[in-house]
């Protein structure tokens, strides 16, 4: 999922700096660098958010005109059979499955309280691109 911004005059950096502090208080191993766009954020094992593969988070774009991009990247293969989740279930009573579920439904939790705190922090970040504004942590 992605939102857009336009004409906030936002320091991406800074920005960025913020959404890595929202993964460091849910206790995510996060990583943070530089993309030819923008920033990526790639953050997995968080003991409150067991979810299947890694999040990638990325700000892309102008001070003026930006991207905030929130995914998750799956470490797990696509199953070539059609009724793979029919036969999943009646092979393994369930298990895989419901770890799938348990794991969608951690996904749709993370990613609300993210986008809580994205659209939180902008407002505080507008016409922080070259100057010295810092808002509250």
């Amino acid at each position: 999922m992605h939102k857009n911004w336009k004409g906030k005059n936002v320091d991406l950096g800074l920005l960025t700096s913020r959404i890595g502090d929202f993964f460091k208080t849910k206790d995510f191993q996060a990583i943070k660098g530089e993309i030819p766009t923008g920033y990526q954020i790639l953050a997995e094992d968080s003991p409150h958010f067991k979810i299947s593969g890694y999040v990638s988070a990325a700000v892309e774009g102008t001070p003026n005109d930006f991207v905030v991009k929130f995914d998750l990247c799956t470490k797990e293969k696509k199953h070539s059979l059609p009724h793979s989740m029919f036969l999943e279930t009646m092979f393994f009573g369930g298990y895989f499955l419901s770890r799938r579920l348990k794991s969608d439904e951690a996904w749709l939790k993370l990613e609300k309280e993210f986008w809580r705190h994205v659209e939180n922090v902008v407002p505080y970040l507008i016409n922080s691109a070259g100057s010295s504004v810092q808002p509250p942590e």
